[in-house]
């Protein structure tokens, strides 16, 4: 809290993100790792830095073929990493996976776990209204496949990762326990019309701030709990592929899976981070040079102020089309997931 603010002591403040410091990755060594969404896209780009640090690495994914490949290929070279085919929108699917991370970690335990899976949009609000006419009958229900991954999946996520922080960790136990929830910056202005997707990630941001200052969650001499949201741009994955073009000839650069790595990583490694809100932004010079803590709190606006500030001097692009502009029209926004 600032020295001149006026609100009560409750209105509490975490320290920002230090980008100057070094990320020490040894500190990510034999812990044990779930990743959600990890067999490809931005969670594979995790899996992979997770598991050259020394970690324990279980892929929760639905993909099998390119999960149970990604797994192989790190185990190869000498890595830990354990897939589950996991439908992260099933409780008992999920549970199943969290089990086997569990019996994979030496230490028979969970210290971090990163919600990556998720689905870009399956209904745009316009389309809503194309089958209206005098002669419709009862609407079809809108399709809920974003929101089951995206937000019903992640919710699943966050009460598996607590409950089995509790139950596994020993009172003593060094370092933290982490949900670090993918979450966007879609989740901060919103894209027009994009309901679903764009729902589930102020779901995200949500339910991330509820959390975020319960360090004594799990319990009296129990590692301490920490939190922090991850928000990307526009990446260069799977699920932009459709769109990528169409930014790009409007001078709208997509970051790079390398950015969103960087970013995590510093979450993961760095004990100091707790209830922070990471924007991703394209990289200029090296992976995440343009990344920044959006200050999503009292003194920040609640992340008002950083984001228009970095709209506004061009580090993030895109995210101010409101109306979609005539060379988005008629561009299906259903990408593959990721």
């Amino acid at each position: 809290m600032s020295a001149n603010s006026k609100l009560p002591d409750t209105f509490h403040v975490t320290k920002r993100i230090d980008f100057a410091k070094a990320i020490d990755v040894r500190n990510l060594k034999d812990k044990s790792i779930i990743v959600t969404g990890g067999a490809n896209g931005l969670g594979a780009g995790c899996v992979t830095s997770f598991a050259e640090a020394g970690a324990y690495v279980t892929i929760l994914d639905i993909n099998n073929e390119l999960g149970s490949a990604h797994a192989e290929q790190l185990n190869s070279k000498g890595h830990h990493v354990k897939f589950v085919k996991t439908d992260t929108s099933s409780w008992p699917s999920q549970m199943d996976g969290f089990k086997a991370a569990i019996d994979f970690s030496p230490r028979k335990t969970i210290d971090i776990v990163l919600t990556s899976a998720g689905l870009t949009t399956k209904s745009v609000v316009g389309g809503w209204l194309d089958k209206v006419s005098s002669l419709s009958k009862d609407p079809e229900a809108p399709p809920t496949a974003t929101i089951d991954v995206n937000l019903t999946g992640l919710y699943y996520s966050a009460h598996l990762a607590l409950y089995y922080f509790k139950k596994t960790a020993k009172p003593g136990d060094q370092g933290s326990k982490q949900i670090m929830f993918v979450s966007s910056l879609a989740g901060y202005l919103a894209l027009n019309q994009v309901a679903d997707y764009v729902a589930s990630k102020y779901g995200a941001r949500g339910l991330w701030r509820t959390l975020r200052y319960s360090p004594e969650i799990l319990g009296e001499d129990m590692p301490r709990f920490r939190t922090n949201l991850v928000c990307p741009t526009y990446i260069k994955t799977d699920m932009t592929q459709s769109i990528q073009p169409i930014l790009e000839s409007m001078g709208i650069a997509l970051g790079e899976v390398a950015d969103v790595v960087a970013g995590v990583m510093r979450c993961a490694c760095d004990e100091s981070i707790e209830g922070r809100a990471l924007a991703i932004a394209p990289g200029k010079e090296s992976a995440g040079d343009r990344n920044f803590d959006l200050c999503d709190d009292w003194e920040g606006v609640e992340g008002g102020r950083e984001l228009t500030e970095h709209i506004a001097d061009g580090t993030i692009k895109g995210l101010e089309l409101g109306d979609r502009p005539p060379q988005l029209k008629g561009v299906n926004f259903e990408a593959a997931p990721k």
